[in-house]
């Protein structure tokens, strides 16, 4: 009897250790932004030749920049909920069946706006829109101006830029046109004024005169950032996933903790050498808190301008989108801290 009561509670043991343990994880590669490439001119050409620039659209979405926020209230209603950015101006976030709505205002004025609905009107574009479509109807070019003041902003798009992230410049506007690599279509656009543009600094650029740069948020602000990014980065993902007809992940607070404290422990890792990756695993967290689950994966990014391009950069790095598009996963968890951002994705038992 003693025997087969030993046997009984070893049984058991080994059952909870499977059932709280995870037998496949999958965690991809850091993926890191386009580098932050910015410098003055030293030596000025004696005549820049006249940039081309396209009338600017006179419908669509676009028309909202520079709008009031009584106009955008009277247009959209009030938003799901409105988020703090790390540059200065607020995000207004719109969440639809088809897709993301994302309006920026900053004092009271829209500064820019960013959608992935096929649904709205983002003349002169269309979501979905074949590259080679948009290359033979928009005019492009390597380099694009901005000027603000006495002061002249030269952006240069790479060649990856002018496949996946393209720059277009309007009469005192600008789109920056998102591709999906896999398909080669518009998967989303973003319109902005020219003072955001250069507040982001999305491509390497020259400057002549003074640098337009945000204030440094106060850790307080900081905070509830961190926490802004993390609620669009799940509601980017889950629409994301929407648009390939794939069901939306239930967010958790307990897969989003633990995201934000893997983003925390990226950036101490890079700040103290000392701090190794062997000292922290998702998986071990996640069976400290008990978390049942088959398999989880996680992405990791940095060095991205905002939530926005994080899930741009995923989507268009092979890795990556394999998890964010996994049919399998249930659960999801999205973390932030500074510029460090983590994905938590699980499919629970």
């Amino acid at each position: 009897m003693k025997v087969l009561f030993r046997i009984l509670i070893i049984a058991t043991c080994i059952g909870i250790i499977i059932y709280y343990s995870n037998g496949v994880s999958s965690q991809t590669e850091l993926l890191e932004g386009p580098p932050s490439i910015t410098k003055p001119v030293v030596e000025l050409e004696p005549s820049m030749p006249s940039e081309q620039f396209l009338p600017r659209p006179a419908t669509g979405i676009s028309t909202l920049i520079g709008k009031t926020s009584k106009e955008i209230l009277e247009t959209y209603s009030t938003p799901k909920r409105i988020d703090p950015s790390e540059y200065g101006y607020e995000w207004w976030i719109y969440d639809t069946d088809n897709g993301l709505l994302m309006v920026s205002m900053k004092g009271n004025r829209v500064n820019q706006i960013y959608t992935n609905n096929s649904e709205i009107d983002i003349t002169p574009f269309v979501v979905g829109e074949p590259l080679d479509d948009i290359y033979r109807t928009t005019v492009l070019g390597q380099e694009i101006t901005v000027e603000i003041g006495d002061n002249i902003y030269i952006f240069a798009m790479n060649e990856q830029d002018l496949h996946e992230r393209i720059l277009v410049k309007y009469d005192n506007l600008y789109a920056q046109l998102y591709i999906d690599h896999e398909t080669n279509q518009l998967h989303s656009v973003r319109f902005l004024d020219g003072e955001t543009l250069v507040l982001h600094k999305p491509y390497e650029m020259q400057f002549i005169g003074e640098l337009y740069e945000a204030s440094t948020p106060s850790s307080y602000m900081q905070i509830d950032i961190n926490l802004a990014n993390r609620r669009q980065l799940t509601d980017l993902a889950n629409s994301l996933r929407v648009e390939y007809g794939l069901p939306k992940l239930l967010p958790t607070d307990t897969l989003a903790s633990l995201a934000d404290y893997n983003s925390e422990h990226m950036f101490l890792e890079m700040m103290d050498s000392q701090i190794t990756n062997d000292e922290y695993a998702i998986g071990d967290q996640l069976n400290e808190v008990q978390q049942s689950y088959e398999r989880h994966g996680v992405n990791v990014a940095t060095n991205y301008k905002d939530a926005i391009e994080v899930i741009h950069g995923w989507m268009n790095s092979k890795e990556h989108r394999t998890l964010l598009m996994d049919e399998e996963f249930t659960h999801i968890g999205s973390g932030a801290f500074m510029n460090y951002y983590t994905q938590l994705y699980v499919k629970q038992k």
